[in-house]
């Protein structure tokens, strides 16, 4: 399965929604009829000083653009000092706040002179909405990042988050010669509605592209993994948003999304090793499909955000294409040197045509085409029934709602047959569930891990081991994020004794959905196994947060 993350950089000319518009030359006009408006009583004689808070106040907009925040800040004060009611002045200073996560005191500063315009009204009602859920985070400090949550299960996340984070930051640093001069905020939201606000991204494009994740307004977003039905890889997640902060700071938010998001994608597994960057099957079949069709997203098409395409299979393309490209250009520019230097051209305001002009040495318009010479030497092969995992959000008013409903198999005999083994299974018969399931393979074909999943662990009750551990591997290269696929093959490491194999399986599966207690009883018990008695007792900390459990709560309640 690959479900499509990422997974969206926003640019600062459009807001998605239409909360407000932070594009510095779109606020000239509401911004001096505002100062008028409040002094039109002042001396003719101080028309130069307001010339000189309109000018700073631009330059100061131009900075939030470029998520030059310190500079930002500076100019806010540097008006204040001229004129300490000024509307600009305040509202820079709001916006300061804002991009620095200070929700409380950004509302404050629009409350008075910044509330004569309207934009400042939006972007007052802005951060109230967004402050609805973020008065109730808390926070817990890493060394690079403030990761903000709000107490209960979404605790279960912390240690694993802060981890994966400050790898992240350690190796893309050292790649993209970049480390954090503050503290970054990070943001777990603990439901649609909050992220939807937040992130400006409505809840159709939410479920559409698969969106759960984005690097906004200075900081990284992300959806909890339990508000989806399957969770979704949220580790690598974290550190492909990471990528996303890491090139605005180094461009001054000059790159255009394409190459955002293959530069992300790139690197967003550098947090836990240096592979991660072949093409999945997936990817490989989409890319077939597209040299067959011949139908690519352009570029054109990707701004202003893979999140706007038109469905998932279209964002699964675009990341698909553009990973290639971010491919080719690190290959043919010789390794990173030649890619910082390309980062380093687009931080002077050059285009990223003229920047990958410059890297490759050769015009833009040959790198396109040569690039889709490279994209077809890959030599993607289509993979007949392999498709594109819808994002399932959970449904507040259906509860009790599985993984695993046989409802969502598209084929009708495969459903028919998958859902006659589960009532075979439901009685106790194995052997005869499995004849059931396995017809369902036969006419869904690759088109399910659903059925792969329960014809694997049927194999496992019918002492069938070796059939067992084929079709996992074939799942899994397939649907690298299903995860109930590392919950059955953890089992099956499990029984052969291969504690270390399903410890890696069951780990796998929490960086998918944390949320599920019989993973973490499953961990505590084969870390015991295994001797390693502080592992063991962490599993059961989480364990704990997930069940409420008063015997290991006064251990679990607060994370260390």
């Amino acid at each position: 399965m690959q479900l499509l993350l990422t997974i969206f950089f926003v640019t600062y000319l459009a807001l998605g929604s239409g909360a407000f518009t932070v594009y510095a030359q779109t606020n000239i006009r509401p911004l001096k009829s505002a100062a008028t408006d409040a002094g039109r009583q002042k001396a003719a004689g101080k028309n130069h000083h307001d010339a000189d808070v309109t000018g700073s106040f631009l330059r100061g907009e131009d900075h939030i653009t470029r998520w030059e925040i310190s500079e930002a800040d500076e100019t806010a004060k540097k008006i204040l000092s001229l004129q300490p009611d000024s509307p600009e002045g305040l509202y820079l200073a709001a916006k300061v706040a804002f991009y620095r996560g200070r929700y409380k005191d950004a509302m404050e500063m629009l409350e008075g002179p910044p509330q004569g315009f309207l934009e400042g009204r939006r972007l007052s009602a802005f951060i109230a909405d967004v402050y609805d859920t973020a008065q109730n985070f808390e926070e817990y400090p890493t060394e690079h990042f403030i990761i903000r949550y709000v107490p209960g299960r979404d605790q279960v996340l912390l240690e694993d988050a802060a981890r994966t984070l400050e790898r992240a930051c350690t190796e893309i640093g050292r790649d993209l010669q970049y480390l954090p001069e503050e503290k970054i905020v990070v943001e777990v939201y603990p439901s649609v509605d909050g992220f939807s606000t937040a992130s400006t991204l409505t809840k159709k494009e939410i479920e559409t592209s698969g969106t759960v994740a984005i690097c906004h307004f200075n900081r990284l977003m992300i959806m909890s993994p339990r508000l989806l039905l399957r969770g979704y890889p949220w580790a690598d997640t974290l550190a492909h948003e990471y990528v996303h902060y890491v090139i605005t700071k180094r461009t001054r938010n000059f790159t255009p999304i394409w190459f955002h998001e293959g530069l992300a994608k790139y690197e967003e597994s550098r947090w836990k090793s240096d592979g991660g960057r072949e093409l999945t099957p997936l990817q490989s079949h989409l890319l077939a499909r597209a040299v067959e069709d011949d139908y690519f997203i352009t570029f054109e098409q990707m701004h202003p955000s893979l999140a706007k395409l038109k469905s998932a299979e279209d964002a699964a393309l675009a990341f698909a294409e553009v990973l290639t490209a971010m491919t080719y250009i690190i290959e043919k520019g010789g390794g990173y040197p030649a890619l910082n230097d390309i980062l380093d051209v687009i931080a002077m305001g050059k285009s990223v045509e003229e920047a990958v002009e410059e890297g490759l040495g050769m015009p833009f318009e040959e790198f396109e085409r040569e690039w889709k010479v490279y994209l077809r030497k890959t030599s993607p092969q289509k993979i007949p029934g392999l498709k594109v995992m819808p994002t399932r959000l959970k449904d507040p008013a259906k509860p009790g709602q599985t993984e695993e409903s046989p409802v969502e198999i598209e084929v009708a005999e495969a459903r028919k047959f998958t859902m006659l083994g589960d009532l075979l299974q439901e009685q106790s018969r194995p052997d005869a569930a499995l004849y059931e399931y396995e017809k369902a393979r036969r006419y869904a074909g690759l088109g399910s891990p659903q059925i792969l999943n329960k014809l694997a662990r049927t194999y496992i009750q019918n002492h069938r081991d070796d059939d067992a551990q084929r079709v996992l591997s074939e799942a899994l290269s397939y649907y690298p994020h299903y995860v109930a696929i590392y919950i059955t093959q953890g089992e099956l490491f499990a029984k052969r004794g291969e504690t270390a194999r399903a410890i890696e399986n069951f780990r796998s599966a929490t960086y998918i959905n944390p949320f599920n207690p019989a993973v973490h009883q499953r961990l505590a018990q084969l870390y015991n196994k295994s001797g390693d008695k502080d592992a063991a007792r962490k599993s059961l900390q989480k364990l704990a947060i997930l069940l409420k459990d008063p015997h290991y709560q006064t251990e679990a309640e607060a994370p260390e």
